[in-house]
């Protein structure tokens, strides 16, 4: 009995300091929220800011942080934030609505290049669930096909084997396709290769240096694609396919 409650005392010594963590995050973003409602959106984004630092990150709380700067006329941080946001939700409709009005007021209308629609048609297939539910699919497929193997292996009649052979496959098969939407998913997101023009006004340039020749001129809140990186210079391409060099303290990766 003495041991148990050792264990016992131990186990919520060690808990402590993930509850004490959680109550202030949980504090910070109640108070966060108030200073929104209360019309104080310097400091509102300001603490959604802090708990994203904090590691407390949630579509939500991009979202939030999207409002603030919204609200203070900060397009391009709008932006950023919005984008962020749809990352980790893509279908959601006021990320969505919220963006493109907030897209209506940046300088630059580049029109997108058309993408084929076997691109369009996968990346729709891996937005219809999230990271951790593609991957927990995945997983329980895998199991299932493990069973149904054994179901082959122990199987009494050759007709129950046929059968159990043909869903194995098919769950095995399916497991792959998960796990492959799941990792493609994860590297997306967690890739930084997009990014918002942060400044005013920069100059793209055919050389990475100052001295290169002047391709075009891009604004605060488009976004980019970072194709790569020379020193304190980044390659981009917009959306209509053009390409050159910016300084990289002009941009903020998504």
């Amino acid at each position: 009995m003495i041991a148990v409650r050792k264990i016992a005392t131990i186990f919520c010594a060690a808990m402590l300091p993930a509850i004490a963590c959680a109550q202030t995050a949980d504090t910070a973003w109640q108070k966060a929220n108030a200073l929104y409602s209360e019309g104080k959106f310097a400091e509102a984004s300001e603490a959604y800011l802090q708990l994203e630092e904090s590691g407390v990150v949630s579509a939500t709380l991009l979202y939030n942080a999207g409002n603030s700067f919204y609200r203070q006329g900060e397009i391009a941080k709008a932006i950023l934030y919005y984008e962020r946001a749809l990352k980790l939700a893509p279908d959601d409709e006021d990320v969505l609505y919220n963006l493109e009005l907030s897209n209506l007021q940046i300088v630059d209308k580049i029109e997108p290049l058309e993408q084929f629609f076997l691109v369009k048609w996968i990346q729709s297939f891996c937005d219809v669930f999230g990271v951790d539910t593609w991957g927990g699919m995945g997983a329980v497929l895998f199991a299932v096909a493990l069973a149904l193997t054994l179901a082959v292996v122990f199987g009494r009649t050759p007709a129950r084997k046929k059968v159990a052979f043909a869903f194995a496959l098919a769950s095995f098969s399916l497991s792959l396709v998960a796990t492959y939407v799941a990792v493609r998913e994860k590297q997306r997101l967690s890739s930084h290769t997009e990014a918002i023009v942060y400044a005013p006004v920069t100059s793209v340039k055919a050389s990475p240096d100052t001295g290169g020749v002047d391709l075009f001129v891009l604004h605060e809140g488009t976004k980019v694609v970072v194709l790569e990186a020379i020193g304190s210079w980044k390659k981009v391409k917009t959306a209509d396919g053009n390409q050159g060099w910016l300084p990289a303290n002009t941009i903020e990766a998504i």
